[in-house]
């Protein structure tokens, strides 16, 4: 995944969740799902069509409307922007990433051992 085609903004990050939680979708439908105060419609369909030059969703005509679908799953998506976070801020230290993580949301050693625990399970 290339850095500069595939970040996503806090907006675009927002409307891929909504797009990976509902499958396909309209801009309609997905300017359906926004809170209020809901932004305008023209900026829904402009960060589609961002995500569309970045590569990260395509769509399908149905009549005169676009259908949008994910062509990154979330998963993918997250994986990639773990890593990066991992490589940039900790010198490439899984063990320094998990303990950031684990030291800013106090985790217990109760729920660390049952991280582990899970972790051996895969």
């Amino acid at each position: 995944m290339k850095k500069e085609n595939k970040t996503l903004t806090k907006t675009e990050l927002h409307m891929m969740n909504l797009l990976w939680d509902k499958g396909t979708a309209s801009v309609q439908q997905l300017h359906d799902e926004l809170d209020e105060p809901k932004p305008p419609y023209t900026t829904t369909l402009s960060v589609m069509q961002v995500l569309t030059k970045k590569g990260i969703v395509a769509y399908d005509k149905d009549g005169r409307t676009n259908i949008y679908r994910p062509l990154l799953s979330r998963e993918e998506y997250l994986d990639s922007f773990v890593n990066d976070t991992k490589e940039t801020l900790f010198g490439g230290s899984a063990v320094s990433l998990f303990s950031f993580f684990a030291k800013k949301e106090k985790l217990s050693k109760h729920e660390v051992q049952a991280i582990l625990r899970e972790m051996s399970e895969e």
